[in-house]
């Protein structure tokens, strides 16, 4: 009888070294496995995004088809956000001709661009040029074949290939690339505009439609998870009081990737970008700040 208890006590649990060994064994296996778990999950965001897109695509034709309002339907996504402030227009916000579904990991994940007026999708990693859909391949800028601006042509393409990393382009490093090659008739380097109203703290549309985005600063967003509503509203009471209905002077810089027109604007000599960094409205985009002389 006491053979037997003492047996039951001495399996009664493990001891120290042995607890110890268990739990580095399982570590190691946590560490090997977890890279491998962590590229199925993103596999799975980047495939979630990717049919969204094409279902956006699907939708919004077959709506124009049928005379149908132009607009889809937003589907749950995983890892990725639509970076549309708030709309479902097939054709994009009042700022934005695309429809962008975007990654909370740029520098591993690609973004989504569905284009209603030419029907086409593309997707594009931070960095790199945009590719074709679905394959969405990173392009590292070492393998990219250098361009040249007589070859290029025309100025905004230009620009496209300096956002897409072709630096080179941009021998004086003012943000613009190709500066000998002309501009498009209608969007002269200086001039003046209309502003019709001014979506955010640093975006406005002109009387005739132009999208402006004002170069070098960052304001508050309006919506994402990274929005801050109350000053991205105040940002944008300030500038629509300036300058909503009024003619104000631009300097066109360069054009992003959504088309807009990315410049400078003064209005009674003063230069609206530094004032609404003074004001505290807004801060200076260190990234692409170089083509404004004052944010250096």
């Amino acid at each position: 009888m006491y053979s037997f208890k003492k047996l039951i006590r001495s399996n009664e649990g493990f001891s120290l070294i042995e607890l110890i060994t268990v739990i580095g064994v399982f570590s190691i296996l946590a560490i090997i496995a977890l890279p491998r778990f962590l590229e199925v999950i993103q596999r799975a965001e980047k495939v979630i995004a990717a049919n969204s897109i094409s279902s956006i695509k699907i939708e919004c034709e077959s709506n124009n088809s049928l005379g149908r309002n132009l607009i889809f339907t937003p589907s749950n996504l995983i890892g990725y956000e639509f970076d549309n402030e708030g709309s479902n227009k097939c054709t994009g916000n009042e700022n934005f001709s695309l429809v962008s579904i975007i990654p909370e990991d740029l520098k591993t994940q690609p973004s989504f661009f569905y284009n209603f007026l030419s029907g086409e999708i593309s997707c594009s990693y931070e960095g790199s040029e945009a590719t074709q859909f679905p394959e969405c391949k990173k392009i590292p800028l070492s393998e990219r074949e250098k361009q040249r601006c007589g070859d290029i042509g025309d100025w905004s393409k230009a620009q496209k290939f300096l956002q897409a990393g072709h630096s080179y382009l941009d021998r004086d490093n003012d943000g613009e690339a190709c500066e000998a090659l002309g501009r498009k008739s209608n969007k002269p380097e200086i001039g003046e505009v209309t502003i019709k109203d001014c979506y955010d703290g640093d975006t406005c549309t002109s009387s005739d439609g132009e999208k402006i985005r004002l170069a070098c600063i960052d304001t508050p967003e309006l919506r994402g998870k990274r929005a801050k509503p109350n000053e991205a509203i105040a940002a944008k009471n300030f500038l629509n009081e300036m300058i909503k209905g009024e003619k104000v002077s631009i300097r066109r810089v360069t054009e992003d990737k959504y088309g807009r027109t990315v410049g400078e604007l003064s209005f009674n000599g003063e230069n609206l970008q530094q004032l609404l960094v003074n004001e505290g409205h807004a801060e200076i985009y260190k990234k692409y700040s170089k083509p404004c002389k004052w944010a250096s």
